[in-house]
């Protein structure tokens, strides 16, 4: 039997059956015929809603999420940086790198490692390294190897450091650890200024000039302050009353020998000099006030 519910339709017509006239499925929906076993006859199901499939949504509903999460990321105070570990310092202190640093609260995201290690070589010409690691989700770590001060050049009124490679920097806040050893300058070396170290390490002097600094202030008389001309090279006032040049920082044990020998010779003839070269080994001088 035919369940007289459903809408039965003849197609080509059957005698004394009058035959249904069809309806036009729209755009929005599907229509499902079913033939019966009665020839010419089908059943018609309710028609089904067509559920249309757009990129447009589906990349749109995606944009929205990706603002969500990047917005949530970014205020997220999971993601802000508390501090940053600093390691290796020793004469500079942790606030002076802070506050160049200036990361607190910051956005881990927003951080540059590249950037931030050239800055702060640049501003801290006292690193001979500096290394920064970025770890999620807030931490930064700066590792760096501070330089090691091995004399004081002092000139024009200014104080430089130097360390054992020759490499300059200015003296950082009110340093109380400061070496020993200083030279009085009255020129810089190397046709460079005491400008060249304010903000950037700068090869200041010879590594092998800063070697011969220390075997000849291991040498000098007591009292003996060390100083430097352009002209002269490297020498050093005499308590007695003189200036005494060696030049280049070379035949240390050879000049030293000279250099005693000629004081002994001015003792004896009762001469005061007010300078002493052994500059050229060869062609010792002495010069005295007219």
């Amino acid at each position: 039997m035919v369940d007289r519910r459903v809408p039965v339709m003849v197609r080509g017509g059957l005698q004394g059956v009058p035959m249904a006239s069809p309806k036009r499925a729209t755009k929005s929906q599907r229509r499902m015929d079913i033939p019966l076993s009665i020839p010419g006859a089908e059943i018609r199901l309710p028609s089904i809603p067509a559920i249309g499939f757009s990129w447009r949504i589906v990349s749109g509903t995606l944009s929205l999420f990706l603002i969500l999460i990047f917005y949530l990321l970014w205020t997220s105070p999971v993601f802000r940086i508390a501090d940053v570990t600093v390691t290796g310092l020793n004469r500079i202190t942790l606030k002076d790198v802070n506050l160049e640093l200036n990361l607190e609260d910051h956005p881990i995201f927003t951080v540059d490692p590249q950037a931030i290690t050239a800055k702060i070589t640049k501003l801290f010409p006292e690193f001979s390294q500096v290394n920064l690691e970025v770890r999620l989700p807030n931490k930064v770590f700066l590792n760096v190897v501070e330089r090691t001060p091995m004399l004081v050049w002092k000139q024009d009124g200014r104080t430089l450091l130097i360390d054992a490679n020759g490499y300059a920097f200015p003296v950082r806040g009110q340093s109380t650890n400061l070496p020993k050893l200083t030279i009085e300058a009255h020129s810089a070396p190397l046709g460079l200024t005491m400008d060249n170290v304010d903000s950037q390490a700068a090869r200041f002097l010879p590594a092998d000039m800063v070697s011969g600094i220390l075997s000849l202030n291991a040498l000098l008389p007591d009292g003996a302050v060390l100083v430097y001309d352009q002209e002269h090279g490297l020498g050093w006032k005499d308590k007695r009353g003189w200036d005494v040049y060696f030049g280049e920082i070379n035949n240390i044990s050879l000049k030293m020998k000279i250099y005693n020998m000629m004081v002994s010779k001015l003792k004896k003839e009762d001469i005061k000099p007010i300078l002493i070269s052994v500059e050229y080994v060869h062609a010792p001088y002495y010069r005295t006030e007219r």
